[in-house]
């Protein structure tokens, strides 16, 4: 058997394992040179997904499947994807997501993959799905028998989305009200959010409680993001589905882990983290390359991968969750602009701070107040609130509020004339820019919603100003 079409390795190896399944199965090999051409050629084939269907083709032209007008069924309106082991029983192959998009989009009847697979299956498509254990199983189905039962997709795909359990809860979170409230807001809004503070006063513990903060994902939210970490090579996340994705690279890894790439592009783990959160702990420690490879994602939420063979896009709408330390020599983030504050923040540079809505300044707390019981408002009661701000929100179809720019934010964003005079005074006085001005406007309008109010108050303004202390630096 020979195999053109540029294959990788593991798809040159299915001649043999296809070969041994074959026989295995009790099955006759064909007597004669078999060529198995992957269309289109000049697109690279990876991985075991195509041991299945090469073995159902050879088990068609050597003759022992039926043809459709003897009562089989027609071989092209069942899309299959399947590794086969040597004894000819069938294994569950990563990016069943794309097989179940493909088998949808050509009109097919239905889909065959591995009996482990069909409850993944059934999750993103509404298709009939067969489920084999072994070829022979695949071979009396395309006779025409049933030796399986073809199971329709899961009824209650259009019912409402449950709710995930919440894993760190804010009450248990001591202190820190005001990063709880930018936590809220940033949920509200979809605002990128940098926390500063000294190691061990809750950084990370507040951006794992922004991903309970989030509303379920939506199906089709769930299935862009299982198709990005099928495209990535990982499983299906079935446990997971519905949970906005949490991704938290370390400060070491190379710019194309981080927004993808390599001599095959693949997602990166600002992709990976696509309408969920990704933390970036010890922002400034991060190499320079990963931190600009940065602005794209942050400011068109896609991520753009050009080679020579062509360019792919990655989807990357995720909330950005950035932390840092106070600096080794004793500075803090006062708002003061010294010499060491401004050193520390020059590593992350200029256009990424700017592209971070919500600046949020930390502070350890006395180690007494760890006996304390906690206190304070719990997650389900803030993502009750966040809930209704978005609905208050969403009646204006305008998109998430960090996106709102030109005309759509004046439009959004109404003031009074007293209002926006304070506004204006507010930024002359901090003498910040016109890029700091539409973020205070955006992160206002979040908090607005949280209230309610159709229009922007000078509270809701004075609140905003609040979260914005690297622009004074």
């Amino acid at each position: 058997m020979g195999i053109v079409g540029l294959p990788d390795a593991a798809v040159r190896e299915s001649a043999e394992r296809v070969r041994t399944a074959v026989r295995n199965a009790g099955f006759k090999w064909p007597r004669s040179r078999l060529t198995v051409n992957l269309a289109p050629a000049h697109l690279r084939k990876e991985g075991p997904v195509y041991d299945l269907p090469i073995a159902a083709g050879v088990l068609a032209c050597s003759g022992r499947l039926r043809s459709e007008a003897d009562g089989g069924r027609r071989l092209e309106s069942w899309p299959m994807a399947g590794e086969l082991a040597l004894d000819g029983s069938v294994r569950p192959i990563t990016g069943i997501v794309a097989l179940a998009e493909l088998a949808g989009r050509i009109g097919a009847e239905g889909l065959v993959v591995a009996a482990d697979s069909v409850e993944d299956v059934r999750l993103v498509s509404d298709l009939p799905v067969v489920g084999i254990k072994h070829l022979r199983d695949l071979a009396r189905f395309l006779d025409g028998e049933e030796p399986m039962v073809a199971v329709d997709s899961d009824s209650s795909a259009g019912s409402p989305v449950p709710s995930p359990p919440v894993i760190v809860d804010l009450a248990d979170i001591r202190g820190q009200c005001n990063a709880k409230r930018a936590m809220e807001i940033a949920a509200v809004g979809r605002h990128n959010v940098l926390m500063i503070g000294p190691p061990g006063c809750g950084k990370t513990m507040l951006a794992r409680a922004l991903t309970d903060l989030l509303p379920p994902l939506e199906r089709a939210e769930a299935i862009e993001c299982q198709t990005i970490r099928a495209a990535a090579g990982l499983p299906f996340d079935r446990e997971g589905f519905h949970r906005p994705p949490f991704r938290s690279p370390h400060h070491t890894c190379s710019p194309a882990a981080l927004v993808g790439g390599g001599a095959t592009p693949r997602p990166g783990e600002v992709s990976l983290a696509h309408h969920g959160i990704l933390m970036l702990d010890e922002l400034p420690e991060f190499s320079k390359a990963s931190i600009d490879a940065l602005r794209e994602p942050l400011e068109d939420g896609v991520v753009t991968i050009s080679r020579v063979a062509g360019s792919l896009r990655f989807l990357a709408r995720s909330i950005v969750v950035g932390a840092m330390n106070v600096t080794r020599d004793g500075g803090g983030m006062s708002g003061g602009g010294g010499a060491a504050e401004r050193r520390y923040l020059e590593r992350i540079g200029g256009p990424i701070l700017d592209r971070f809505d919500l600046h949020v300044p930390m502070t350890s707390l006395p180690i007494r107040s760890f006996l304390e019981a906690g206190e304070g408002t719990t997650s389900m009661e803030v993502r009750d609130r966040i809930r209704s701000a978005r609905e208050f929100g969403s009646v204006r179809d305008s998109g998430p509020n960090s996106r709102l720019s030109g005309a759509t934010l004046k439009r959004v964003c109404g003031m009074t004339s007293g209002v926006f005079e304070d506004l204006v005074s507010i930024v002359e006085d901090l003498g910040l820019s016109a890029r700091a001005f539409d973020r205070i406007r955006r992160i206002a309008r979040s908090i607005a919603d949280l209230d309610g109010s159709s229009v922007v108050e000078s509270h809701h303004l004075s609140e905003a100003v609040t979260f914005r202390v690297l622009d004074r630096i």
